[in-house]
C-alpha cells in the first residue's frame, strides 16, 4: 500500500531524481567538492520542495508525514519495533478539518529502528482482516517470549474501541499475523471481570520468570468516585499468553483515565496510567505531589495481584501541553534499547507543522531517567528537538530507502513490509537520514550528565529569536520577562514588517523566574509572532515555536508561576538544560548540564574515492546533498529505468568525512526509490581490468571483447572507466590505447 504525507497530496509516485555530480575520482578538498558541485547540480534550490511538515533541525516527531499514536515497542534482532494506533486512517477518511474521533481506525502503524533517529516506516498491520469481529483497533501493546519450538513468539494486544481488548500473534514482528482466539480476549461479559465498564488500553509485560501480564480498564466502577474510580486491572496471564491464570484484581489508581502500561524493573511491577483531567489537589493521600491534569503517573509493587501492596510514586511525564506543544490526550510507553530507557508518547506536533485543525497525533521519543535500584522515574516532559543518534549510519552498507529521518512530497510504497521504498513525482521532492559517518567513529559521544543532575544556574541573559508572520504596522515589540528580583529585563526590537527578529534582555544573574516573557507592542499595533528559539545565557538554547498575539486574549505571554506547575515541574526543557518550577522558591528556576559530544567536524577524509549507488526506477535524477536539502552537493547522478529496479551509481568523489546528513533530492518522472550504499574504490591502477596488476595489451583485448559482448564480465571493470562516467565505452578503449603509448 502507499502510504500519502497529507490527504491533499495526490496518490502521486514519487519522482526521485538521482543525480551524482562530475568529480574527477582523485582526491578533492572540501572546497573542490563545493566548486565541483556548483558545476554538476542539474536542480535549482528554488525547485526544491519546502513541503515538509518536521523541522529538518529536529527528531521529533517520529513520522515525517502521517499520524500514528499511543505508541508500544519490542525489540528483536537489534532493531527497535514501534507500534501504534493508525490515526492516519481515520484522517484518510474524515479529512483534515474535522476532529479525530477515532471510529475510522482499524489498522495499527509499524516503524523501526537501530538509532533512534531514522526509522523505517513497514506499512499495516490490518487488523480487521487478521481479526473480522474488531469494531477497531486502538492503543497496542506488545511483548514477546522464546517458545518451545525455539521460534520468538510476539503477542500484540490492542484496544478493540473502549469495549474490550484482542489479541494477534505472529512469529515476526512484520508478521504475518494471526487470531488465535477469534474473538476478543476481553469484553464487559467476561467471567470475573465486575466492576470495569471499560476495559480496554491494554498493558502488557513478561517477567524475569517469564510470566506475561496484562492490565487495562477506565471509566468508574458502581460505587467508584472522581478520586478513586476503581477500575484499573491486572491479570496473570496463561502460559500461551492468550487466557487467564488468576482472578481479575483491582489496582487502586487515583484520578484513572486511561492509558494503562506494565514495565518490569529489577523485580518490580510497574504500573503507568493516564489520570483525568481534574484538579488534583483537591484530594490527595500519597507521600508525592499530586499529579498534574491529565499527566502520567506510577505505581509500583512486588505481588501485583495485591491490590493493597500497590505504592503511588507521583507523576513520571508530563501533559504534552506542558511541555510546549498543545495539550492533549496523553499515552506513553517506556522502553529500554541500549542500556538506555526512553519515553515514547504522542503530541499534535506534526498536524501543527501540516497547517490543519484536525486532532491528529504522532508519537515521539525522548531519553527518561530511571534509576533501577530504587525502580525511580525522574518526572520529564517531551521534546521538539527529541534524542540523539545511539550509532551513526553505515554508507558502505546497503540502506534502504524508507529508513529515514524527514522528507518531503514523498510517499511510501508498503507493498512488502520487508522491504519498502519510495515513491514521487513533484519536482524538487527529498527524503533525508541523520548522522551518515563517512570516517571516524559511528558510535556518537552521548550526554554525560543526566537531566536528573542538572545543577541550579543564574539566569544571565535570554535572547528570544522571533518570526513575525502578521503586523498592521511598524512597532516597538518590547519583551518583558520577570525575575524574583523585580528588576526591569526588557528587551525590545524595532519590528518593520514580517520577517526574522532578535530580542535580548538583560536578566542580571537572577536566581528565579517568575513570568518567562510576555510582549507589548507600541502604538497599539496588532502583531502575531512565534518565537522559536529562546538562548539563555548565550549557550542553552530552547525550542519553544510558540505562537504569541494580541488579537486574542490570554495569547501574549509565556509560562509563569501562576500556571499551576507542582513542585519540580519541568516548564520548558532545551539542550542540556531545564526550566523547572521550584515550591519552596515559588520561582521558575533554571537547571544546566554540560555534555560531551562532536560532530566529526575533525574527522579524517576518505582515505579512497566513493561512488554512491541507488537502487532506483524512473526516469530522472537524484542530487545527495550535505546537511540540508539546499546544501552542498556530494553527488548526482541521471538514470532512465522506467519499467524495473535498476542499480546505478554516480561518478567517483572525495573529500568529505565525519558525519553528515545526507539528503537526497529528486526529479523527474514515475520515480521510486528503494536503497542506496556509499562504495569505496581503493587505489588501482587504471587500464587493469583483468587485475594482472600491470597494464597492457591484455586488458585491451580483454576490455575490447567486453565492449563486442564476447565476454560478459571484467576482472575489474571500473578500471577501465577513464572518464568517470559509469559506462564502459569506445571511449575508454581510446584513453587506455593512449595511455599504453604513453
Amino acid at each position: 500500500m502507499k502510504k500519502r504525507a497529507f490527504a491533499y497530496a495526490a496518490a502521486a509516485a514519487l519522482s526521485l531524481t538521482l543525480c551524482f555530480g562530475t568529480y574527477p575520482a582523485s582526491r578533492l578538498t572540501a572546497g573542490s567538492i563545493a566548486e565541483a558541485a556548483e558545476e554538476a547540480s542539474t536542480i535549482a534550490n528554488s525547485q526544491i520542495s519546502t513541503n515538509q511538515f518536521k523541522n529538518i533541525n529536529y527528531n521529533n516527531p517520529i513520522s515525517p508525514a502521517f499520524f500514528c499514536a499511543d505508541p508500544t515497542a519490542v525489540e528483536y534482532n537489534g532493531r527497535l519495533y514501534l507500534f501504534g494506533t493508525n490515526d492516519h486512517q481515520q484522517f484518510e477518511v474524515k479529512g483534515s478539518e474535522v476532529d479525530n474521533t477515532y471510529e475510522q481506525i482499524k489498522s495499527l502503524v509499524v516503524l523501526s529502528t537501530d538509532d533512534m533517529v531514522n526509522w523505517t516506516y513497514h506499512g499495516e498491520i490490518h487488523v480487521d482482516q487478521v481479526a473480522p469481529w474488531i469494531t477497531n483497533s486502538w492503543a497496542p501493546s506488545i511483548v514477546s517470549r522464546v517458545e518451545d519450538d525455539g521460534l520468538t513468539h510476539f503477542y500484540l494486544y490492542f484496544s478493540n474501541n473502549g469495549l474490550g481488548v484482542g489479541v494477534i500473534t505472529a512469529t515476526d514482528p512484520l508478521g504475518p499475523w494471526t487470531d488465535p482466539l477469534g474473538k476478543p480476549l476481553i469484553s464487559t461479559s467476561t467471567p470475573g471481570l465486575n466492576g470495569c465498564p471499560n476495559p480496554f488500553d491494554p498493558g502488557a509485560v513478561i517477567d524475569e520468570n517469564g510470566v506475561g501480564w496484562l492490565s487495562f480498564g477506565a471509566g468508574k466502577a458502581p460505587g467508584g468516585t472522581d478520586y478513586m474510580p476503581g477500575s484499573a486491572r491486572i491479570v496473570r496471564l496463561g502460559e500461551d499468553m492468550v487466557s487467564f491464570d488468576s482472578d481479575f484484581q483491582n489496582i487502586p489508581a487515583p484520578y484513572l483515565f486511561e492509558a494503562s502500561e506494565l514495565n518490569y524493573i529489577n523485580g518490580t511491577y510497574v504500573y503507568t496510567y493516564n489520570t483525568d483531567w481534574s484538579d488534583h489537589s483537591k484530594q490527595w493521600e500519597y507521600d508525592c505531589d499530586p499529579p498534574s491534569g491529565c499527566s502520567m503517573v506510577y505505581m509500583t509493587t512486588k505481588t501485583p495481584l495485591d491490590p493493597d501492596s500497590w505504592v503511588m510514586r507521583g507523576e513520571c511525564f508530563q501533559n504534552p501541553g506542558q511541555s510546549g506543544f498543545d495539550y492533549s490526550n496523553n499515552h506513553t510507553h517506556m522502553q529500554k534499547f541500549r542500556d538506555q530507557y526512553y519515553m515514547f508518547y504522542h503530541t499534535l506536533m506534526l498536524k501543527q507543522g501540516m497547517g490543519i485543525k484536525g486532532s491528529y497525533r504522532s508519537m515521539q521519543v525522548d531519553r527518561i531517567s530511571v534509576d533501577e535500584d530504587t525502580v525511580t522515574i525522574t518526572k520529564t516532559g517531551g521534546t521538539k528537538k527529541g534524542v540523539q543518534t545511539i550509532q551513526g549510519v553505515d554508507p558502505f552498507a546497503v540502506q534502504n530507502a524508507a529508513s529515514l529521518n524527514n522528507t518531503a512530497d514523498m510517499v511510501y510504497n508498503t507493498d512488502s513490509m520487508q522491504n519498502p521504498y519510495l515513491i514521487s513525482d513533484a519536482a524538487g521532492a527529498w527524503s533525508s537520514v541523520r548522522s551518515v559517518t563517512f570516517t571516524g567513529s559511528r558510535v556518537p559521544a552521548q550526554p554525560t550528565v543526566d537531566p536528573a543532575d542538572y545543577v541550579l544556574t543564574k539566569v544571565d541573559t535570554i535572547t528570544y529569536q522571533i518570526s513575525v508572520t502578521d503586523v498592521d504596522k511598524a512597532t516597538t515589540l518590547s519583551m518583558h520577562p520577570s525575575t524574583k528580583a523585580g528588576t526591569d529585563c526588557t528587551g525590545t526590537a524595532e519590528i518593520t514588517g514580517t520577517g526574522n527578529y532578535t530580542i535580548t534582555c538583560d536578566m542580571g544573574g537572577a536566581e528565579g523566574m517568575f513570568n518567562m516573557g510576555y510582549f507589548t507592542a507600541s502604538d497599539d499595533a496588532q502583531i502575531t509572532f512565534t518565537i522559536d528559539t529562546m538562548l539563555v545565557n548565550g549557550t542553552y538554547a530552547f525550542d519553544l515555536s510558540t505562537e504569541l498575539t494580541n488579537t486574542r486574549e490570554w495569547a501574549d505571554g509565556l509560562r509563569n508561576i501562576w500556571n499551576g506547575f507542582s513542585d519540580g515541574d519541568t516548564v520548558y526543557t532545551g539542550e542540556n538544560a531545564a526550566f523547572r518550577y521550584s515550591k519552596s522558591a515559588d520561582t521558575i528556576q533554571l537547571y544546566t548540564g554540560e555534555a560531551s559530544g562532536g560532530t566529526g567536524a575533525n574527522a579524517p577524509l576518505l582515505e579512497d574515492s566513493a561512488v554512491l549507488t541507488a537502487e532506483v526506477r524512473g526516469t530522472g535524477t537524484m542530487e545527495v546533498r550535505l546537511d540540508a536539502p539546499t546544501g552542498q552537493l556530494l553527488t548526482s547522478v541521471s538514470f532512465d529505468a522506467p519499467d524495473a529496479f535498476a542499480k546505478v551509481s554516480g561518478k567517483a568523489f572525495t573529500g568529505i568525512g565525519g558525519t553528515h546528513d545526507l539528503y537526497f533530492v529528486f526529479s523527474g518522472k514515475n520515480i521510486a526509490f528503494r536503497s542506496w550504499q556509499v562504495e569505496s574504490i581503493a587505489e588501482r591502477l587504471m587500464g587493469d581490468v583483468n587485475a594482472d596488476g600491470v597494464c597492457s595489451v591484455a586488458d585491451v583485448v580483454a576490455l575490447q571483447k567486453y565492449l563486442i559482448k564476447q565476454t560478459d564480465t571484467l576482472a575489474d571493470s571500473k578500471a577501465g572507466d577513464y572518464n568517470g562516467d559509469g559506462v564502459l565505452t569506445g571511449m575508454d578503449l581510446v584513453r587506455m590505447k593512449r595511455a599504453l603509448l604513453g
